[in-house]
């Protein structure tokens, strides 16, 4: 058994991935040198050492577990259903890392080989493409994914919030006339408007072509929703430069309270958007009941 094992390791330690070898016990019975990079050990100083040494604690149990059931049955797969964990390198701190893992047999003892590898670069990625998916590729504010994440988010905790649906006035003309570039401008100066009127608990949002939603977390009380939604509307209507084309367009508000008006992202649009109506109606920049 310990030729053949020999033979593997002596393999594993030419890969440029950090690998270990777990014997049945739970203990490292290997670890090559690309280690030392990846987690800061010697081999020599985790051999035989038990594997719980490179999970956190709060990792630790649920990871027995887990080895347990795929050293009974596992077919080699990526460790668990995340494509980054969490592993304690030797000065003790957490890193991203994503693990393979497969089971071999010598001389009728099972062992098990994991690949672990640097998950920064994952992770990254990750991050880098839920925010593409929340955010509006054209203005580069949260989009309707977002504003719906944030808004079951707020209503789970029981906080609440003040929300304002935007539609633009005189907006379609003015994109006709003009053409979609510099619509697409004025939507972008728009965007970056209300950004600069958004705390960073709150949220602004374009759900689509000219409408645009302010989420102002903790926010319960109606007069304050009325001084943010005049706010909002003053600043829309400031005239923007373009080249040499100077314009300005107007805005419709509605405005809703979670949870006075609604304890749904439904209900709460629905009310703030008959209230922008409203206001579009009898000629005001904004509404609120």
């Amino acid at each position: 058994m310990l030729d053949s094992l020999d033979t593997l390791t002596g393999i594993l330690d030419m890969m440029p991935d950090a690998i270990i070898v777990v014997d049945g016990k739970g203990r490292i019975a290997f670890a090559n040198t690309a280690v030392g990079d990846q987690l800061g050990y010697r081999p020599e100083e985790l051999q035989w050492q038990s594997l719980d040494c490179l999970i956190p604690q709060s990792y630790r149990a649920q990871h027995r577990s887990d080895v347990m059931a795929f050293r009974e049955h596992g077919k080699p797969m990526i460790m668990t259903h995340r494509p980054v964990v969490f592993g304690l390198n030797r000065a003790g701190e957490e890193i991203p890392v994503s693990i393979s893992i497969a089971n071999f047999d010598i001389a009728g003892e099972r062992y098990s080989i994991a690949v672990i590898r640097d998950g920064g670069d994952v992770q990254s990625e990750i991050t880098q493409v839920t925010q593409q998916a929340e955010t509006d590729a054209l203005t580069g504010i949260a989009n309707r994914l977002r504003f719906s994440q944030k808004v079951a988010e707020t209503i789970a905790a029981s906080r609440p919030f003040g929300l304002l649906f935007l539609d633009l006035e005189k907006f379609k003309p003015f994109n006709d006339r003009y053409g979609h570039d510099v619509g697409d401008r004025v939507l972008q100066i728009v965007a970056g408007r209300l950004q600069a009127m958004v705390r960073t608990q709150d949220l602004a949002v374009r759900l689509g072509g000219d409408e645009f939603v302010l989420v102002f977390d903790e926010l319960q009380d109606k007069a304050v929703l009325e001084q943010r939604a005049a706010a909002v509307a003053e600043s829309v209507a400031r005239n923007f430069h373009i080249g040499d084309l100077t314009g300005s367009i107007g805005v419709n508000i509605g405005a809703a309270l979670f949870p006075r008006d609604g304890n749904s992202e439904d209900e709460l649009l629905r009310l703030a958007d008959r209230n922008m109506y409203r206001a579009k109606q009898s000629g005001q920049a904004y509404y609120i009941e």
